[in-house]
């Protein structure tokens, strides 16, 4: 059993309910995805794509996805794939909770999952340990922070974000910044103006590190940053690769490897109608670039808080 099934299983189990069996022929097996962005905008749809692409090279399936599904569409969506006889239909995102939970109680036979949603009965849902993610990347802003005022920026009030940012905030207040983290809703993952003037108003009540959680609006919200010479926390993507100017630390949640691993098990007929998180130091969630100006002092503070996380003797 290779490191990422292992990681895998040694994740929480939070709602178990039933374990999903597998069509028993191994070319009957399919899976679907549903995505509410486009698979090409360098965030979340598009590592979720990579993911389900990565199990039909991996596993020889067959797959098939719809990008760009607005949020009243989604039941509708997951349900043609399931009336079509795909054995596992993937929501991509904490948007799907309501749909999932109404495709899961129509079709029986099928294996509903929704990566980054909230735990809910029926649903296979894939996380990660997300407080963990949004305290390490906090605790760097709050030590870098000039004016101890921060910001978080994300397209809905959804259970994965707001665990985050939970985190940040501890993390912000443990290293001794003083100021307020202000978080807001853009009511839009993808639109780069509202991102943009989301983040420009955040700046202006003095916030001098923001965290965006959004998929194509990240990239209004790196370009008031670089305007306004301020720092930008990554959380999903390494802003380090596609932005180094602005990034001042990144995580990477690994979805692709995730969605993979998931679609893996199951195949195998060993996923749980559950909830499983992944850990901060895990292959599928890690740290990415810290950027250079950030202290060897603070680089050794944040490393010794990530291995106690490992260790499991602290969990914000």
């Amino acid at each position: 059993m290779n490191s990422t099934r292992r990681s895998f299983f040694a994740a929480t189990a939070v709602v178990a309910m039933s374990i999903f069996s597998a069509p028993s022929v191994a070319s009957e097996f399919k899976a679907a995805a549903v995505l509410p962005g486009s698979i090409t905008d360098q965030a979340f749809n598009q590592v979720v794509y990579e993911g389900l692409m990565k199990a039909k090279a991996d596993l020889g399936i067959e797959v098939a996805f719809s990008e760009k599904v607005k949020q009243a569409d989604q039941a509708e969506a997951m349900s043609d794939y399931a009336r079509r006889g795909y054995p596992v239909v993937i929501g991509a995102g904490g948007e799907f909770t309501a749909a999932a939970t109404r495709v899961s109680r129509q079709f029986d036979d099928t294996l509903v999952v929704v990566i980054n949603g909230s735990p809910t009965e029926n649903v296979a849902t894939i996380n990660y340990n997300n407080p963990q993610f949004g305290y390490i990347l906090g605790f760097i802003g709050g030590k870098m922070s000039k004016t101890g005022n921060g910001g978080l920026i994300a397209g809905q009030e959804i259970k994965a974000f707001v665990d985050i940012a939970e985190g940040f905030r501890k993390g912000w207040k443990d290293a001794g910044a003083s100021g307020e983290v202000t978080i807001t809703y853009t009511d839009d993952w993808d639109d780069v103006a509202k991102a943009k003037e989301a983040t420009l108003n955040l700046i202006n009540q003095g916030a001098d590190v923001v965290l965006p959680y959004l998929d194509n609006g990240i990239v209004g919200v790196v370009q008031a940053a670089e305007e306004k010479d301020i720092w930008v926390t990554g959380v999903i993507t390494d802003l380090g690769k596609s932005s180094p100017k602005a990034n001042l630390a990144s995580t990477v949640l690994d979805f692709a490897s995730a969605t993979a691993t998931a679609i893996a098990m199951a195949k195998d007929g060993k996923l749980e109608r559950a909830d499983f998180r992944f850990n901060l130091g895990s292959p599928e969630g890690h740290m990415g670039t810290i950027s250079e100006a950030v202290p060897a002092d603070v680089r050794a503070e944040a490393d010794a808080l990530i291995e106690k996380m490992k260790a499991g003797t602290f969990q914000p």
